[in-house]
């Protein structure tokens, strides 16, 4: 500590755990790398079904009223709105689930939960920030470097994904 009365105060931030050391949060492990992987193909197959039922019934209505003929810039149109409906669905569809329960439809096949980083619930902003850090590029392949199991959507938002089930045997 300072002998000057006006410095700022300083603290040191508790480091957050890896999986690599073995960690745990409050003696719930973290998810495995594998767990993750069916996390996302399960949760990107429904976000999939969700935003071709919707963009499927907006194009529909489209090419109806437009008579059933439909000009390359309404084609554009269309394709455009998909894209929205897609980025809709996917921000709706996590910010939703994990807000609201902490799990999305892959992590309770897994029996996986998102909490914040001392295990305790997320908070919806902390969910929001990692619902929009998915949007990345490349994003998904971040679990390839570093820490294993934990992406950059989990160290932007200061998330962890943990194994519950694991810690109820």
């Amino acid at each position: 500590m300072s002998d000057n009365p006006y410095a700022s105060p300083v603290a040191t931030p508790a480091a957050i755990p890896t999986v690599d050391d073995g960690a745990s949060i409050d003696g719930v492990p973290f998810a495995s790398q594998n767990r993750r992987l069916v996390n996302f193909l399960v949760d990107n197959v429904m976000v999939q079904i969700v935003a071709g039922g919707v963009a499927g019934v907006i194009g529909e209505a489209f090419v109806e009223t437009s008579g059933g003929q439909i000009t390359q810039d309404e084609v554009a149109t269309l394709q455009l709105m998909g894209m929205v409906v897609g980025l809709g669905v996917v921000v709706f569809y996590f910010v939703l689930l994990e807000a609201t329960l902490g799990v999305t439809i892959g992590k309770m096949l897994t029996g996986t939960r998102v909490v914040d980083a001392v295990g305790g619930k997320a908070s919806f902003g902390k969910i929001v920030g990692r619902t929009f850090a998915r949007l990345i590029p490349f994003e998904p392949l971040s679990f390839l470097f570093g820490d294993k199991t934990t992406g950059w959507h989990d160290s932007l938002s200061g998330t962890r994904v943990v194994h519950t089930r694991a810690a109820r045997r």
